[in-house]
């Protein structure tokens, strides 16, 4: 599953879920993965204002291998998408040799790898 707009609060409420999880499930059935666990193995594209904060507080909860680039056009007119993409490429590498356009191909490629 890809959730749009860098989750867009959940990255924030992830621990909050949790707790509320775990206080209203059935202690005797508990999941076998825990709410941040969970969240933790989904797909979240970058569309939107994903820098200066949003990215940064998803990387606390995700790892960068999760992320995929999403421009939300045609919802976001060319010069916002133009915008968001400016903002993509000046901000801080997410790994030493690597660019978010590098990390964020790679990331899709190998999510969409077609199977024989």
């Amino acid at each position: 599953m890809i959730v749009p707009h860098c989750g867009g609060a959940v990255p924030v409420l992830a621990d909050r879920i949790n707790e509320f999880m775990s206080l209203f499930l059935p202690s005797q059935q508990p999941p076998t993965l825990d709410a941040v666990q969970q969240l933790r193995g989904l797909y979240y594209d970058m569309a939107g204002t994903a820098f200066p904060r949003q990215v940064p507080a998803l990387l606390k909860l995700v790892d960068p291998d999760r992320l995929l680039f999403g421009s939300d056009y045609c919802w976001t007119p060319s010069p916002l998408a133009d915008a968001h993409i400016a903002a993509i490429d000046a901000a801080e590498p997410p790994a030493e040799g690597t660019t978010w356009r590098s990390l964020t191909t790679a990331n899709a490629k190998r999510l969409f790898q077609s199977t024989p």
